[in-house]
């Protein structure tokens, strides 16, 4: 018997996807910009560990988005936790606090939902089987 994927997993998961691989690509042009470079440099971090750290995210996002897909319950898990490690670290190099806000209203929301009992289903390795 075949799962069927909660639709708010579905959702988390495709807006992970979109989100990752659309900031991936824009990343390309906006870290060769002037303005961009000159805000990084002001954070307390080396100008390449964050533009290591920037992809290393989202690698991780996208790897993670795809493989819970796939019903795989460590990409859930990998998720939320480098998600909160990530919160910290976006939390020390912005130089405006609230320029964080939105991305940890998403994260926390997203982690709620990948937690309910409903996803906590599609994510467990047992299979229940019903007679039709």
């Amino acid at each position: 018997m075949i799962k069927t994927r909660p639709f708010f997993v579905n959702l988390v998961c495709f807006y992970l996807l979109i989100s990752g691989c659309y900031l991936l690509f824009v990343s390309f042009g906006n870290l060769k910009l002037p303005e961009t470079q000159a805000a990084m440099e002001q954070a307390g971090l080396p100008y390449t560990l964050q533009v290591a750290m920037l992809y290393l995210n989202l690698i991780v996002i996208i790897t993670c988005a795809a493989y819970m897909m796939q019903e795989a319950n460590w990409a859930r898990w990998v998720y939320l936790g480098w998600g909160f490690i990530n919160i910290d670290y976006n939390l020390y190099i912005q130089t405006d606090r609230y320029d964080s806000v939105i991305p940890i209203a998403i994260y926390l929301v997203s982690a709620l939902i990948l937690l309910l009992p409903s996803a906590n289903k599609y994510f467990s390795s047992v299979i229940e089987f019903t007679d039709e």
